[in-house]
């Protein structure tokens, strides 16, 4: 899948708990700039080893199973930017973020997640490519709605904590 949807797909999850927190009187679950941060992780594999064919992605480090393991301690170390509340939500979102990347593209071609140690694919073309322009646009609308709402939530929490009883 292209950039966008690896971007998007974790920034929209996370809006989506956001969203439900906010909804709900609990506030938000992300402090400014992790949704950015998120997203900077959900693009983190291909921003590594960037890659334009499937074979190059096949012989990418950042597609393995050793990446993703590693990608635990530097989001927990990034994590540590953001206030104590919210450090373990926000790490492991960005993890999250690296995981659904490789998901992605194990559902668009497949991933050879145990490389250097195996050269098996784990998927195939579950999501053609001819899909992937539209992927991106849905996960750039959803990311803007979502985005809309949460204005909307914050606001509306705001106004009843200030509304006097």
């Amino acid at each position: 899948m292209f950039i966008g949807t690896h971007t998007l797909l974790p920034v929209v999850t996370a809006l989506c708990i956001d969203g439900a927190r906010l909804a709900s009187g609990r506030g938000e679950g992300f402090p400014a700039w992790s949704i950015a941060t998120i997203g900077f992780f959900g693009a983190l594999p291909d921003l590594c080893t960037p890659h334009l064919s499937l074979e190059a992605r096949y012989s990418s480090w950042s597609h393995t199973l050793a990446f993703t393991i590693a990608l635990l301690p530097m989001a927990a170390l990034v994590s540590t930017l953001f206030p104590k509340g919210n450090r373990l939500r926000v790490a492991l979102a960005c993890w999250l973020g690296g995981v659904l990347h490789l998901a992605c593209d194990a559902l668009s071609g497949g991933i050879a997640w145990l490389q250097p140690w195996s050269d098996s694919i784990l998927g195939t073309y579950y999501i053609h490519p001819n899909y992937w322009p539209v992927s991106d646009a849905v996960f750039v609308l959803m990311t803007w709605f979502l985005l809309m709402l949460r204005r909307h939530l914050r606001q509306r929490a705001v106004e009843f904590r200030t509304t006097p009883a």
